[in-house]
């Protein structure tokens, strides 16, 4: 009964508890965004560095190294000389290295060149077809297969640069020689084939540019020339040697992707505590709004608490009134949160694996639901507690009187 006769009131005053329903659905949704999206990222980027436990590059911010060349997700900023950095990361604890040489997409899809021991690193099996053994043949990682709809055998022309719409390197056709097995990591997303294919078509781009500029080319003499190495350990120990080692190199950068990923998570966290914050204050102001609703509902409707005292209900049936009022408010307001939080997370995670290709998954735990549910009907509560109690103790003949 108190549920129906509450309902019957909120439709009485729809426009008020509607707003009660928006401003506190916004602010569950800004709650549960946060704690589910900033908790799941660090678990997409660990997928996404795959087995990749060290990346050796130019000297510069380790970071910057991690999302160019374990990430994929920025540019690169320098060169090192492969000899010199494999003869770095040469030790009996290191499990496999590889040279990675970057510069040109084909669709927005990078082509990285490099040697077999990359797919060693990432644990990484070939699906269909072979690893590649001859100059402009190339593996596609899982995705990047799905994506450009290339079948074995077919061909494909790289364009210079990382995004897509640079110059077409039209002289230099690639041949499809083999497709990986997913891996759930950034191999996924790239296009390998062998690093010496990928600077010799560098060189040549640098002398047509040389030549239709009629300038002299001027570069640093670097024929071995790398974008970064790529290591795997074979023991925990060596995270704690091996970048140390490395970085003793005026010359190179040693970055450890579990180190730079979690720096980078804690630059997040402000982040996350402001919009949980705001959530926290969106939920109060509902609750304030929704009080403040009942109580102007509550003195509005003596005619009606007479009535109903009248009939013999007691003081307890008067207050569940208003709690069952605060309730539906509540509710509705959960599933809202509850499903603008679904469809954010749902764009957000598609618009970040189309950016950056890390997928997000986040976990819903039992417990936090739990939480979540409990939480919005304790401020529920809260918000009803004084107009129920103000209505159950008011004397019936004071109602009457009014």
């Amino acid at each position: 009964m108190n549920v129906v006769l509450a309902f019957a009131y909120l439709r009485r005053r729809w426009g008020q508890a509607l707003l009660s329903i928006l401003v506190g659905g916004l602010g569950i949704a800004a709650v549960s965004t946060a704690y589910l999206g900033v908790d799941a990222l660090p678990e997409a980027a660990e997928r996404a560095w795959g087995g990749a436990d060290l990346v050796v590059g130019p000297k510069g911010s380790a970071l910057d190294l991690v999302l160019c060349c374990v990430l994929h997700v920025s540019d690169p900023t320098g060169l090192v000389s492969e000899k010199a950095a494999m003869a770095a990361v040469e030790h009996p604890l290191v499990r496999v290295a590889a040279p990675i040489a970057l510069g040109d997409n084909v669709e927005g899809w990078r082509i990285v060149g490099t040697t077999p021991d990359f797919l060693s690193a990432y644990r990484a099996d070939i699906a269909r077809g072979r690893v590649w053994n001859k100059p402009l043949e190339a593996v596609l990682g899982a995705r990047a297969a799905q994506a450009l709809k290339y079948k074995l055998g077919d061909s494909f022309v790289g364009a210079h640069g990382l995004a897509a719409g640079g110059e077409m390197h039209s002289q230099f056709p690639y041949r499809v020689v083999g497709v990986l097995a997913p891996t759930g990591s950034a191999l996924d997303r790239l296009v390998l084939t062998s690093i010496e294919t990928v600077r010799y078509i560098h060189e040549k781009h640098k002398e047509d540019e040389a030549e239709e500029t009629g300038m002299a080319e001027s570069r640093v003499d670097l024929p071995d020339a790398a974008t970064a190495i790529v290591a795997s350990y074979k023991s925990p120990i060596a995270a704690l040697l091996i970048p140390r080692l490395v970085n003793a190199d005026p010359s190179l950068t040693a970055a450890s992707p579990t180190f730079e990923i979690a720096r980078l998570m804690s630059y997040l966290r402000p982040l996350t505590a402001a919009a949980t914050a705001l959530g926290v204050m969106l939920v109060v102001i509902a609750a304030a709004g929704a009080a403040a609703g009942l109580m102007a509902t509550m003195n509005a409707r003596t005619r009606d608490l007479a009535l109903l005292r009248a009939l013999g209900a007691g003081p307890l049936s008067i207050a569940g009134v208003a709690f069952a009022e605060a309730g539906l408010i509540a509710v509705a307001a959960l599933l809202l949160g509850v499903g603008l939080s679904t469809l954010i997370l749902l764009g957000g995670s598609a618009m970040i694996a189309q950016s950056t290709g890390l997928v997000l998954t986040p976990h819903v735990d039992p417990d936090d639901v739990a939480r979540l549910v409990a939480g919005a009907f304790i401020v529920a509560f809260v918000a009803a507690l004084f107009p129920a109690l103000r209505a159950a103790s008011t004397p019936i003949e004071e109602l009457l009187q009014s």
